[in-house]
């Protein structure tokens, strides 16, 4: 019997609860078979501040040590506003919400979070940090989806209270993702 002695690993924020009740409009801009769509489930959404990949376990403790040792950001608020679709309005295969205030406190603690953990990915270059929550993924493709009206949804801007972040494990399990925290770092 094989034991698995690697996690599957990422840092992030929780932000399920916060965006509930726009969910319903969000969700009724987009008019595309539903087989196309694969709506996140509301205990998965997140805004993801790094993803690591596969991680040892043996290193886990150490990847824990260092994030608690320099992340020195304090508390802050941002506001979810907007929306947005990776990689163009014409080939949408992510449907995302976006960031508005506190846009730098997000991006600064970001950097402090790559900064803490660059020894245990293996290509931290060449990424640029595009803070934005993942809400949809676009599963296939037959003929065009109209994206406009969900990137004119209108919403008033949801204010989130950061005051830590999380280590997510990601698993890829049959009946789909499940995240489960492994471990939490309160912000200043």
């Amino acid at each position: 019997m094989k034991i698995n002695n690697e996690k599957r690993i990422f840092i992030g924020i929780p932000i399920s609860g916060k965006i509930k009740p726009i969910l319903p409009s969000i969700k009724f801009a987009i008019i595309c078979n539903p087989n196309y769509i694969k709506w996140i489930p509301l205990e998965n959404i997140h805004l993801t501040l790094s993803f690591l990949g596969n991680i040892r376990t043996d290193d886990m403790p150490n990847l824990i040590e260092s994030l608690e040792k320099k992340i020195t950001s304090n508390n802050f608020q941002f506001a979810i506003s907007g929306a947005g679709v990776f990689p163009s309005s014409n080939y949408p295969k992510v449907l995302w919400l976006g960031i508005g205030k506190g846009l730098d406190e997000l991006t600064s603690l970001q950097r402090q979070v790559e900064n803490s953990i660059r020894k245990y990915i293996e290509n931290s270059q060449g990424t640029i940090f595009t803070p934005h929550i993942t809400i949809a993924k676009i599963r296939r493709l037959h003929g065009k989806i109209d994206v406009l009206p969900f990137l004119n949804t209108v919403y008033s801007p949801i204010e989130l209270d950061v005051n830590s972040i999380s280590l997510f494990e990601s698993q890829l399990l049959p009946e789909g993702v499940q995240y489960s925290i492994l471990n939490t770092f309160p912000l200043n």
